[in-house]
């Protein structure tokens, strides 16, 4: 519908004068009309025509106002025409709770007042419209992140597995609404390093997502001239981070950088402001947390913020588990935080557990705790097996 004005109007009703009457009334103020005698006929034009405001009458043969209006309301495509019952002095109380109950909006009564019908269509009308622009509205901008949801699909690796450099690699990305601000890459430096980087950007949604596109294009641009110095390449975004967005919008991003160098049996990572990662060698019973004391500036907070490597020992019986934030800090329905220790405790407890295996136990396990408590955060996991 373009207009409330030019909107167009059924009435049904089994007695030829009345829908005369109403037909005169509406065509005079510029409604196009369509017209049916009974219950039966009504739905069949509804279907093909899509009315914009329907009028109807209680009370006719084979199939009844009743019956129109439940039919209707079952329908997704006709959900929210809006509808007049047309009504009789006879009509009890009773028929009108019905049609109430049956999804009526409105009434009028015969003999009919002219102005009051007009005036009564004109305030439903009115809101059909504004119904109708914000379908509109909402239909354009699942589109636009659709497209987004496919941009961001393009640059953030599919969940599953892979093997690089030696490494076995499992990730799972799990964005709360179409796209996210989560990101991460995988990337093969040579035979034997891979490295990675993991990020979460403040905020969630379309604009977090676009900054997780900034990420990946300086990431891609940058990463093999500082192939072994992960602190330089967070030093490289923070740099221009600050230049680009912070200087623009308040947003920052956390971040963590590593390379895994299996032929050398070590890891060189450095953070900003990101979670610390778990590392865990065949022989512990505990998970370390790397990082934990060395933890740089976010990026985009400041501009001289400094970045330092560190270097721990990583071999086929180490694995490394990284994550986000919504990993931890999900709540159950009592409110109660999952906790970074619960995390831990998972993730140590399914030390003999592949990395695909090790990621599944942390989903399914967060999950059960939040239970039917919404997701308000993206959520992030990559487990990595020398």
């Amino acid at each position: 519908m373009n207009s409330e004005a030019s909107a167009k109007i059924l009435v049904v009703d089994d007695e030829p004068r009345n829908v005369k009457i109403l037909q005169i009334h509406l065509e005079a103020r510029g409604y196009s009309v369509l017209t049916a005698g009974d219950g039966d006929e009504a739905l069949e034009i509804i279907s093909e025509e899509f009315p914009d405001l329907i009028l109807l009458d209680i009370n006719m043969p084979r199939v009844d106002g009743f019956e129109v209006v439940t039919s209707v309301r079952a329908d997704k495509k006709t959900a929210f025409i809006p509808i007049i019952m047309i009504t009789a002095l006879r009509d009890t109380q009773e028929n009108r709770i019905k049609a109430v109950e049956a999804g009526a909006d409105d009434f009028i009564e015969k003999p009919f007042n002219s102005f009051e019908v007009l005036a009564r269509i004109k305030s439903l009308l009115r809101i059909k419209f504004y119904h109708d622009t914000l379908e509109q509205y909402n239909a354009r901008l699942e589109a636009e992140l659709q497209m987004a949801r496919s941009v961001q699909e393009i640059i953030i690796p599919q969940n599953g597995t892979q093997v690089l450099a030696g490494c076995q690699i499992a990730s799972y990305y799990n964005p709360t609404l179409a796209v996210g601000g989560d990101f991460f890459d995988i990337w093969e430096i040579e035979e034997n390093r891979v490295g990675v980087l993991i990020s979460d950007v403040m905020g969630h949604g379309a604009s977090a997502a676009l900054v997780t596109v900034f990420i990946k294009t300086v990431l891609t641009e940058h990463r093999e001239q500082v192939q072994d110095n992960p602190a330089e390449l967070l030093q490289i975004l923070n740099t221009r981070f600050n230049d680009i967005i912070s200087s623009r919008l308040f947003m920052f991003a956390t971040a963590f950088c590593v390379v895994f160098d299996i032929k050398q049996q070590q890891l060189v990572c450095a953070n900003a402001g990101h979670p610390s990662p778990f590392l865990q060698h065949g022989s512990q019973s505990k998970c370390e947390r790397i990082t934990d004391k060395h933890t740089g500036n976010g990026l985009g907070i400041r501009s001289d913020s400094e970045y330092h490597n560190c270097l721990y020992p990583f071999d086929s019986s180490s694995r490394a588990f990284l994550y986000t934030d919504g990993a931890y800090e999900v709540k159950n329905t009592r409110g109660e935080v999952f906790s970074i220790d619960r995390l831990e405790n998972v993730v140590t407890k399914s030390k003999e557990a592949s990395p695909w295996e090790l990621i599944q136990s942390v989903s399914n396990t967060i999950t059960e705790f939040t239970a039917d408590s919404p997701n308000e955060d993206d959520l992030t996991l990559i487990a990595i097996q020398g």
